[in-house]
């Protein structure tokens, strides 16, 4: 279990979302202790990633569900969280990431039968890379449900600590080990 003291910690796209789910009463009790101590941080690139998100449900919804869709993306714009921007330095260190990592190291989802595609898997794995370089840059700690491509990202900052100077290790902590 990570103490929610040990924060502030950033929280990818996927983590992020796992607070607005209803949990196990062990995780909800940790997010109500982190919450009260920390706020949540996310890279700008997880508010791309989940607005985008919002507007392909709502594109793919009838009047109904367009109206839902509204209401949850207005609520998440609505919460209380510190967003760390893409700055330059965020750049220069994704770019480093994409360039000695230009695939995914995951293969593509499944969902409903059907296999992610190429470009959109490759989407995917440039937020991962970015979320990534803003907890680098950041100096925190990231929450993820998504160990195979984190996991590579971690193991190319250590592989080749010249291309991140003042930087790393990426720390990384799994969604699970938080309780």
């Amino acid at each position: 279990m990570i103490h929610p003291a040990c924060g502030p910690f950033l929280f990818d796209t996927s983590a992020e979302s796992r607070l607005e789910r209803p949990g196990g009463a062990a995780f909800t009790r940790w997010a109500r202790e982190y919450m009260r101590v920390h706020e949540i941080h996310v890279s700008a690139a997880t508010v791309v990633e989940r607005i985008r998100g919002y507007g392909l449900l709502w594109s793919r919804g009838g009047a109904v569900k367009r109206k839902h869709v509204e209401s949850m993306r207005s609520a998440y714009l609505s919460r209380a969280v510190r967003v760390i921007s893409l700055d330059a330095a965020t750049a220069v260190v994704s770019g480093e990431i994409m360039a000695l990592l230009p695939e995914a190291p995951s293969p593509p989802r499944r969902s409903h039968r059907l296999a992610e595609s190429r470009q959109e898997r490759l989407s995917r794995w440039r937020f991962d890379a970015m979320i990534a370089a803003t907890a680098l840059v950041a100096a925190l700690p990231l929450i993820h449900d998504n160990p195979d491509d984190f996991e590579a990202i971690r193991a190319v900052v250590d592989r080749f600590p010249e291309r991140f100077p003042t930087l790393g290790p990426l720390q990384l902590i799994r969604y699970t080990q938080l309780i």
